[in-house]
């Protein structure tokens, strides 16, 4: 099926008075509107009710690669979550292959490959010209509006039924000033990087060591660094120490869904730059590109501390209680990273860590060692000429990375205040909601939990300060927190109905759980690009009191409405009743009644 064939197909489908002119967007847009067919077409039969041609070579080419992350980031109908292809609530709305083996298994016979939740149609964004032209027409059309990067979605926001997707993967470019003033300032805020949108936090890490600089950003290499991770709050290993994203970047490029290109710092559109840092991405514009401070080359100290993944669930929990006893000292003297159920990866940039050949980071990670090597697992501690260096060498070369993608991956998050690790009377209260959860089917082993608060970043002063003062927009409950506390659900792709509704209740147990942890109810705070999506007092738990703020600012710069995302600033209940968020609205409902 050719896409000509495609293109008509999709505009007949809507209805012939009210059908927007496809065609004429396309002209305007120079050729570059795209049909957006799900990534698995190519292996099936039958798309959306009519026949279509299997192509050998591309499915078995697909079938190899299906799980590779780099395919998933570079495509633009395909999501590194199968969760953003689905329908959710209808099995059969969907187009996807069993990812449980490499290579994909061919569909099953008669299996038929229908649209789920993939966009319509695309545009690969080159310039603020092509996002404008997208805003004119989708106001005059009535047209849904996606935005998708690279795909790194587990909130089911950058895809949708029906929609337009502006893609922005491909808008690249860096550029590094040893000093910067934000348009609008007078004062310098030092060195920075200017980072388009599209450009993965991979390649900003090695421009910045080649620029004798460290830039923040996320842990996995494919993520980009002035997307939806730094619009969301962006945490990173090095986040105890230096802040978050939202608290480093200084300068927004934007086009706003009223057509306007703008660019937004802390003294030009002030209100809108608040709302970039820590509002989530995909509902105040499209960012073109984002300016970050960066820190100069350092050492770094390294720890990644390992059990094997055969060790049981008691002993799990006995590490994780190890784990507990020493997170505050760590919080305290600059340690951040990831802690699991089976091990630790921490860094430290701090000269107390860095300036001998390791002895004293090992001296900090001592017990945990002990214990791994007592069960037969490993230790490595070093001391890394560079945060680059650090990642080149043990972060990056990770193979299960590399084949990450097309899982169904729902989380739930929380951050969990430091006064849950100072006393064993609170860090047995964490013991217990585990065990709680192993009830529920969760294992220990998979425990996870980023430990990326920004938790002595500014001299520990943010702790008691007035959420007016953090200058971001994201929960106030990241800068008093330590943990930020993950649990996960999932089903497989050829699941039912009811095991998908099974696997989001028993997550949303989790999470309600978890909300009673903290000791401060839905008053705490998510991570609202690592929450659970199902979480019904939504507002509080991803963005606090800032939320009527973030509402404001949303209406005055997309006052149509042109963009709205699942549980983003501005979406409303009853959106869950139309064709886009349908599939996620009966999930809901479904999930809301399970706890009536």
């Amino acid at each position: 099926m050719d896409r000509a064939t495609l293109l008509l197909g999709l505009a007949a489908a809507a209805s012939a008075a009210a059908a927007p002119s496809w065609e004429a967007l396309n002209t305007t847009l120079a050729g570059r509107l795209q049909t957006s067919t799900p990534l698995a077409l190519a292996c099936f039969s039958s798309y959306n009710g009519a026949a279509s041609a299997v192509d050998d070579a591309a499915c078995a080419t697909l079938r190899q690669d299906y799980t590779k992350s780099q395919l998933r980031t570079t495509n633009a109908p395909s999501y590194m979550s199968l969760q953003s292809e689905m329908c959710i609530a209808d099995p059969v709305d969907q187009c996807v292959l069993d990812n449980t083996g490499v290579p994909a298994s061919m569909p099953p016979s008669g299996s038929v490959c229908n649209q789920g939740s993939v966009p319509s149609f695309y545009v690969s964004v080159k310039s603020e010209t092509d996002v404008i032209e997208a805003f004119k027409f989708a106001k005059e059309n009535g047209v849904d509006i996606s935005i998708k990067n690279s795909g790194h979605d587990f909130m089911i926001r950058s895809s949708g039924k029906g929609t337009l997707n502006l893609w922005t993967h491909n808008l690249q470019g860096m550029t590094h000033h040893e000093s910067f003033t934000p348009k609008g300032c007078d004062t310098s805020v030092g060195a920075v990087m200017t980072v388009a949108v599209g450009v993965t936090v991979q390649d900003a890490y090695t421009f910045a060591d080649e620029h004798n600089s460290t830039i923040l950003g996320p842990y996995f290499p494919t993520v980009a660094v002035s997307g939806g991770w730094v619009m969301g709050g962006g945490h990173s290993i090095l986040s105890p120490v230096y802040g978050l994203g939202a608290d480093r970047v200084v300068e927004f490029q934007i086009v706003t869904p009223d057509g306007v290109s703008r660019t937004a710092s802390a003294c030009e559109n002030p209100d809108l730059f608040w709302a970039l840092r820590g509002g989530g991405g995909g509902t105040f514009g499209v960012v073109l590109s984002a300016t970050h401070r960066v820190e100069p080359r350092m050492p770094i100290a390294y720890a990644d501390i390992r059990l094997p993944s055969t060790i049981s669930s008691e002993t799990a929990l006995e590490w994780v209680e190890l784990l507990l006893e020493d997170s505050l000292d760590w919080g305290l003297t600059g340690w951040g990273g990831h802690v699991t159920g089976t091990y630790v990866v921490h860094v430290n940039p701090l000269p107390a860590f860095t300036s001998d050949d390791g002895t004293a980071a090992k001296a900090a990670l001592k017990k945990q060692t002990d214990f791994a090597l007592a069960h037969g697992g490993t230790s490595t501690i070093v001391v890394g000429e560079s945060f680059g260096a650090v990642w080149n060498q043990y972060i990056q070369p990770n193979p299960a990375e590399a084949r990450n993608g097309a899982r169904v991956a729902f989380v739930s998050s929380r951050l969990l205040p430091n006064d849950k690790f100072a006393t064993p009377e609170a860090r047995g209260d964490i013991l217990a909601y585990m065990r709680r959860a192993q009830e529920l089917g969760f294992d220990p082993k998979n425990m996870y939990s980023p430990v990326t608060t920004p938790y002595t970043y500014n001299g520990s002063t943010l702790w008691n300060k007035p959420q007016s003062e953090h200058g971001t927009s994201m929960t106030p409950a990241w800068y008093g927190a330590l943990w930020h506390f993950e649990t996960s659900g999932t089903f497989a792709w050829n699941s039912t109905y009811e095991e998908r509704l099974d696997a989001l209740v028993r997550l949303t147990n989790m999470t309600r759980q978890a909300e009673a942890l903290d000791g401060l109810g839905v008053k705490g705070g998510s991570y609202q690009n690592e929450a659970n999506p199902f979480t019904s007092d939504w507002k509080q738990a991803y963005w606090g009191d800032n939320y009527p703020r973030l509402l404001e600012v949303k209406n005055k710069y997309d006052p149509d409405r042109l963009l709205n995302c699942w549980k983003c600033v501005g979406f409303e209940e009853a959106d869950m009743e139309g064709a886009r968020f349908g599939c996620a609205g009966r999930v809901q409902g479904d999930v809301d009644r399970a706890f009536q």
